[in-house]
């Protein structure tokens, strides 16, 4: 009796042991796939590759704005309009991965790339005065941005903690696509389920807490 319940501790304790490897195992090659989807993100942006950029982009997106006109906006961005132009330097800024996250009922899985940017942004039509200016500062802020005045017409803008999800599920056709954080956009809202909503709030109060301490130390 006292070998059976040894042998029957034992054949748990491998069968616990194998799941847990399997499922770490499972999130390893998660994370793998995820860092060359980062990895292809940042190429393909600093290629301009806009179609790659497109292809990489969340489904529900395109129900909101046909794909053409989209690309239009991120052409006239990068490339420049009458109004302003953006310019993203072309580097793979210094990232990192969260956990995987999984929710079984939608077949979810996701990642946190979360990373700092810098950009310059030139407008073409319009001059700010030292009122404007202190408004422009305090107004990205808000929005966790930092802004330096180069001219009275150019700026520098620095973006601390930037994230964007890398997920799939059911939505997706179970294919990998991006999306970026953003708490302040009704479409990111529409585009990604609750439960994503309270780990990305969550996981962007965590950061915002740990570059505060950074800073006070």
């Amino acid at each position: 009796m006292s070998y059976n319940k040894t042998l029957i501790k034992s054949i748990l304790l491998v069968t616990i042991f194998i799941s847990l490897s399997s499922f770490a195992q499972s999130n390893s090659d998660i994370l793998k796939d995820v860092d060359n989807i980062t990895l292809k993100m940042f190429n393909d942006m600093n290629n301009r590759d806009y179609d790659a950029i497109l292809d990489m982009t969340h489904p529900k997106v395109f129900e909101m704005a046909p794909k053409e006109s989209i690309k239009a906006v991120f052409k006239s961005m990068f490339e420049g309009n009458e109004e302003f132009s953006i310019d993203i330097p072309k580097i793979i800024p210094k990232y990192k991965l969260s956990d995987v996250f999984k929710n079984e009922k939608d077949s979810l899985q996701y990642v946190f790339v979360s990373y700092d940017m810098n950009m310059k942004m030139t407008f073409h039509k319009q001059d700010f005065d030292d009122e404007s200016k202190k408004m422009m500062k305090t107004m990205m802020a808000a929005k966790g941005m930092e802004v330096t005045f180069i001219t009275n017409n150019a700026l520098e803008i620095f973006m601390n903690n930037r994230i964007t999800i890398i997920l799939k599920d059911n939505t997706t056709n179970n294919k990998w696509v991006m999306v970026n954080y953003d708490p302040d956009s009704p479409l990111f809202y529409n585009i990604v389920p609750t439960s994503l909503l309270e780990s990305a709030k969550d996981y962007n109060q965590d950061l915002m807490l740990e570059s505060k301490l950074k800073k006070e130390q």
